[in-house]
Formats: C-alpha cells, structure tokens, sequence
C-alpha cells in the first residue's frame, strides 16, 4: 500500500498547501522527489502584478531566480532569495543604506566590507543574487532551516524572523513568474508507516530502531540547531516556539532533542534510575524535547500545559505530579494532532 504525496518539482509551486513542502520539506519524501529549479525567462514576463508586485520588482526577482537556477538551487533556494530582496529592498535596487549599515546597497542591502564584491557587483541584480545564494549554500543544514532563519544567517540581521511575512508572496512571485500551472503535481510514492498521521504516543517509526535512527533523516530544531527531531516534530516545535515567543518575548529553550543509543546509555550511567534503559527513551524515536521550565507552577509551564498540546507537543502523563515518574516538568512529547 502506497501513500501519494504532492510534492514541488520542475518548478512547481501549489500554492497555499505545498508551501510546508517547499520550505520544509518532507524527509521521508526526500529520496523519492527532488525538486528543480523554477525556470523563468528573463525577457518574457507576465504582465500585471504579483501579490503586490509589478514591473521593476518582478524584472528584479526574475534575475534573482535565474541566478538560483545557475547555481543548481531548486524553488525552494530560489524563493529564500526572491523572500530575501522582498523584506531588505522592497525588490528594487536601492542605491542607498541606512542608519545601521549606510554603505548598504542592492537588493540585498549588501555592505561595502568585501564580502560581496565591488559596488557594481552589489547593485547588479543578477551578480548580488548569485553572491547571496553562494553564501546561502555555506550555511550548515539550510535546507532543512525555516526560511527566515536561513535568510538570516546570511544576512546577519537584528531579527531572525524578520522576513517571516514575505514568505508567502515570494512563492506567489515564484510561481507566477515560472508560468507553472499549479495543478502540475508529479506524484511521489512513500510507503505507509514513515510518518504515521493523527495522535499517536511516541513510539517505533519508518523501520527503526530507538536511538539509531540516521540523523540526515532527521530536522534540526532551528534555534538550536545541535539538537534535531523528526521532521514533523520539528515543525510543529516551531509553531508552538512561535507562539511561545509572542507570549513571552524569547524561544522557547530548548536542551536536549534526539538522543542515539550511545547517548541513552550515557544518560543512564550518569542519572541511573531517572534515566530510561537506553533503547526505551522517547528521545530515541527523535519525539521528545527537554525544555528549560522547571516549575510545574510557573508561569511558563502553566501556558505550555494550556497551549501546547494544540500543537502536538505534551507533558506526559508520567512525568506529571501523581505519575509513575521520574516527575519532569522540562520533558515534553510529540504526539500529534487529531486528522
């Protein structure tokens, strides 16, 4: 029995329910489709506005995507970039900075400090896209990185989540300058059993076993990277994370993730019997956090108990006040949401 998935290839963009396939991905999928470059030809572009953009800005984001394209990067790639010149120039080529970085300049409000070559390289669409996109390929795990914080290990800004609202429109820009009807869906096969849909505890997934589950398999949590979940763990964390923040202005800390075998036994030598027998941690089928709240009566964890589960993350009952224990108020499972 197969399970059929859409998924963005050859520069398609099905828009708004691929966009979590098309910046986060699937890692189950990942073997089965790879997506493509969005090819679009610079000198025939539709006329009208896309998702309030027009003329200039489109020209600009049509070179931005056609520097991807040279560099092998998929609509994925090409979308942070076009996102990118979205929230730092509004996609027009500003001969001009501010006051935090005055030699700025471009698209990418790029500095005068060597890094992206000389002021016509800064201010040519297709030279400063290119200079982006390759300093975007040498940041560690990008593809797996919500769009913005990619973006933002780039550009270095003040706030990581600052182009979080041009996410949308880029792939509608993408998309309609690729000329791709978004019914183009090439269907990709997964076999039953890789991600299992709704509320389930946290248990065995897609053939492994607990704690030796291959980590390029796996998601890293965005904030902090060293520690990754599986892929749909991970991206419901950065939902809840993202509410979590609203209400108390910081992420939510994070201090542990996945935990291989090796690491349980280690767990075990040091904590003993408030440590699982290592091949039996909910850590080991990467869907479980530890979480810096270690107060069932703080205002904190009081919000998580309220909020979370709306997520697919919980306190287990185990580990609650009256559980069979160990008693945890930093642990926390992902167990889904109802279908």
């Amino acid at each position: 029995m197969k399970k059929v998935i859409p998924a963005v290839i050859a520069g398609v963009i099905l828009l708004p329910t691929l966009l979590v396939v098309l910046f986060f991905g699937d890692n189950g999928a990942a073997a089965a489709c790879q997506p493509t470059p969005a090819n679009v030809d610079v000198s025939q572009l539709p006329p009208g506005g896309i998702a309030g953009y027009s003329g200039e800005q489109l020209r600009n984001a049509a070179q931005i995507m056609a520097a991807g394209a040279a560099l092998g990067l998929d609509a994925r790639g090409q979308t942070i970039g076009v996102m990118t010149a979205m929230g730092e120039s509004s996609l027009r080529v500003l001969d001009q900075g501010d006051a935090v970085g005055p030699d700025s300049r471009g698209l990418f409000q790029q500095r005068d400090n060597g890094r992206w070559g000389s002021y016509e390289d800064r201010m040519d669409p297709f030279i400063s896209a290119t200079n982006f996109f390759k300093a975007l390929q040498q940041v560690q795990g990008w593809e797996n990185l919500p769009p913005s914080i990619a973006a933002h290990r780039v550009q270095v800004n003040a706030d990581p989540y600052h182009y979080e609202r041009y996410v949308q429109p880029a792939a509608e820009v993408v998309a309609g300058l690729s000329g791709v009807d978004p019914g183009q869906i090439q269907e990709c096969t997964v076999p039953d059993g890789i991600i299992p849909g709704g509320i389930n505890e946290p248990g065995p997934w897609g053939g492994y076993e607990n704690g030796r589950i291959p980590e390029n398999t796996l998601s890293p949590i965005p904030w902090k990277p060293e520690y990754v979940l599986r892929a749909d763990a991970t991206q419901a964390l950065i939902a809840l994370n993202n509410a979590y923040r609203a209400q108390f202005g910081q992420d939510l800390v994070v201090n542990d993730g996945y935990r291989d075998y090796d690491e349980q036994a280690r767990a075990k030598e040091i904590y003993g019997s408030d440590a699982a027998t290592p091949g039996q941690s909910n850590h080991g089928w990467a869907l479980a956090v530890d979480v810096g709240i270690f107060s069932f009566y703080s205002l904190e964890y009081t919000w998580m108990d309220q909020n979370a589960p709306r997520f697919g993350w919980r306190n287990p009952d185990w580990a609650r006040p009256g559980g069979r224990g160990p008693i945890e108020s930093w642990h926390w499972e992902f167990w889904g949401v109802a279908a």
